[in-house]
């Protein structure tokens, strides 16, 4: 009789005839007696559950009269029963009480739950019950995953205060950790100044960008001082993974080591974006992670795994400096296609993150490619036969464009110095490299030659060259047979002949390398060799 009352007064107040404000405390502590009851039916325990959970929402008074009447110990008693509807409506009405409380509450009542290890409960008899896993259950567990994280929230949305003794101390916890062998000792024999030299060259080693001050770094919020939370929970949980991330690159050269600190920050933010932390929970989602539940650090522990696949497929990338932010789309895309497959727990997470290295993602972007490819329409793969010659015709001509306008490479010294610079291009008719050193780098883009000026200059060059020749050879001629014909002999003319030969073959040489070549309809197609190239050898 009791279980088809509580029915009626639902199915009525569903209805909205009747406001939940108007009800007395007097029949709220008797609906919250059912509850806290252990010999009352189980069906009228889950329909006053219900009526509570309905009553939260609607006015901050009769949210702190439940919270205060029932007890979470009594919540919790409720979610480790075998009845799986009893299970639901506590867990129906713990989500109410949360989404309802204030932030100071909320934190209030996480803490009080992680005392007492609900999350391992719901891991190991919930989620991995025996028994299907409803819908409504799955989408209470994403709420209290989304407000669980969400705690996180207010840490991510705060700049590091520079004048912060605390935050201070924690950023300082960091360079200790890593470098403390190093600099424990002759610490106290340095002044100031030397000390403070010190300090900003360990912090770059860290990876920090503003190294004298590496405070900077962490005053962009998102993610704030979460990021620093982090790095600092890695370093303290995994001290041997920490010095080993740290000083191994800082043994590479510089623009080939992954730097921790700036990785740490960017992998903070990311993990906040694929776990939505500060978005407001979704009223139909039911996407949870079902390792969330068996760990309380999850966010921290995530981080910790994540972090070192950063400097893992940094390595697998040979990246440097320049290829920052494509390690972390890399590392993006590993964590999301990782999470997809719902791992059970971290273990199997980190398993399974790593397992999927660069040249996996690789293989599987490219088969998505051809995927994609297939699924096109027959109209659209004609289209792309037809241009597709045209297309390969016009990336071959930019390709030449580019090689003939030349590009500055670092040249690498014995000592592995890459202080000098040497510059290479292509011959305007594509037959012979050019090269040599280069003082300087250029302040902007050099400028190249047209075809057309090409030939003029080449034109001129030539025609200056063979007045050269002639009046070389004219001069030595007249001297010879006017002034010295007495003394000449068969020798001197010998000699004669022989520069003689010496010139036209130079002559017909750049005369060769500088030859033009003309279209059909008699248009310039191609300069010849630039003779007056600077580093070339033409003259």
């Amino acid at each position: 009789m009791l279980a088809h009352t509580l029915k009626a007064f639902m199915e009525l107040m569903e209805h909205d005839f009747v406001s939940w404000e108007t009800l007395s405390a007097a029949f709220i502590k008797k609906i919250v007696s059912y509850v806290n009851m252990n010999t009352v039916d189980a069906s009228v325990q889950q329909l006053s559950l219900s009526i509570l959970e309905n009553m939260v929402p609607t006015s901050r008074h009769l949210f702190e009269l439940v919270k205060k009447e029932v007890t979470l110990d009594r919540l919790l008693t409720h979610l480790q029963v075998t009845n799986a509807q009893l299970q639901l409506k506590a867990m129906a009405l713990l989500i109410a009480l949360l989404l309802s409380a204030t932030d100071a509450e909320r934190q209030e009542i996480m803490d009080y739950l992680r005392e007492k290890n609900i999350r391992q409960f719901i891991h190991k008899n919930i989620i991995h019950s025996s028994e299907p896993l409803a819908d409504e259950m799955a989408h209470y567990l994403y709420v209290l995953q989304s407000v669980s994280l969400n705690l996180c929230e207010r840490r991510m949305r705060t700049s590091m205060d520079p004048y912060s003794q605390e935050q201070r101390e924690l950023l300082q916890s960091l360079r200790q950790t890593a470098f403390e062998s190093e600099s424990e000792a002759p610490a106290s024999t340095f002044n100031t100044d030397r000390r403070r030299s010190l300090c900003a060259k360990e912090f770059r080693k860290l990876g920090f960008v503003n190294n004298s001050n590496p405070a900077e770094d962490l005053r962009r919020a998102p993610p704030g001082l979460l990021a620093l939370d982090n790095m600092v929970y890695f370093s303290r949980h995994t001290p041997n993974a920490y010095s080993r991330f740290v000083l191994e690159n800082s043994s590479r050269e510089d623009k080939h080591e992954c730097p921790f600190a700036r990785s740490s920050i960017q992998l903070t933010l990311i993990l906040c974006e694929i776990l939505h932390v500060g978005e407001p929970c979704s009223e139909t989602a039911q996407a949870f992670y079902p390792m969330f539940f068996g760990q309380d650090h999850f966010f921290e522990e995530l981080f910790c795994i994540c972090i070192q696949l950063v400097n893992k497929t940094w390595k697998e990338m040979r990246a440097t400096q320049e290829d920052f932010d494509k390690v972390l789309q890399v590392v993006r895309e590993q964590i999301t296609r990782t999470l997809s497959l719902k791992p059970t727990s971290l273990e199997l997470f980190k398993t399974r993150v790593n397992a999927l290295n660069y040249s996996e993602i690789l293989k599987l972007r490219q088969t998505e490619r051809l995927h994609q490819e297939e699924t096109l329409a027959v109209p659209v793969l004609e289209l792309r036969e037809r241009l597709k010659p045209e297309l390969l015709e016009l990336i071959r001509q930019q390709r030449l464009q580019h090689l003939c306008e030349g590009t500055l490479f670092r040249k690498i010294s014995s000592r592995r110095r890459q202080d000098k610079l040497w510059f290479c291009r292509l011959s305007p008719n594509h037959k012979v490299l050019h090269f040599g050193d280069v003082e300087e780098g250029p302040k902007g883009k050099a400028g190249t030659k047209g075809k057309k000026q090409i030939f003029e200059e080449n034109r001129e060059t030539l025609r200056f060259y063979l007045r050269v020749i002639l009046g070389a050879s004219a001069v030595y001629a007249v001297v010879n047979l006017v002034i010295f014909y007495p003394a000449a002999s068969a020798w001197t003319w010998l000699a004669f002949v022989f520069s003689l030969v010496v010139y036209g073959t130079s002559y017909r040489s750049m005369n060769s390398m500088a030859k033009p070549s003309f279209t059909d309809d008699g248009s310039l197609a191609d300069g010849g060799i630039d003779l007056n190239m600077e580093q070339g050898m033409a003259e």
